[in-house]
């Protein structure tokens, strides 16, 4: 009987000692998550200006590949149908209505 009533007088006062450290254990882990998020949040943040600098980066590389493409697609055209010479150029006809003759 005397067993029973520490026992009990034992987890009565564990009870009440518990909701204690739970709360000062609640606020240690509301500070450890709170650190965790913010530094997750700034990994998140980091890997955006990664991500963006990179795709910037990704686009610049295709307009200059772009550009390229152009200029090899000019320089083969050149190279199969060169240019004439000024002097055999054909002479187009002036656009308007004044040179019409009316």
């Amino acid at each position: 009987m005397k067993s029973r009533i520490i026992t009990s007088a034992a987890l009565a006062a564990a009870m009440l000692l518990l909701p204690g450290f739970v709360v000062v254990g609640s606020a240690q882990d509301r500070d450890r998550d709170r650190d965790q998020l913010k530094t997750q949040q700034q990994l998140k943040d980091q890997d955006k200006l990664q991500t963006k600098d990179q795709l910037r980066e990704k686009d610049q590389l295709k307009e200059q590949e772009r550009t390229r493409e152009r200029e090899r697609t000019r320089e083969q055209t050149r190279t199969e149908r060169p240019e004439k010479p000024q002097h055999e150029r054909a002479e187009r006809p002036e656009r308007g209505g004044a040179a019409r003759g009316r």
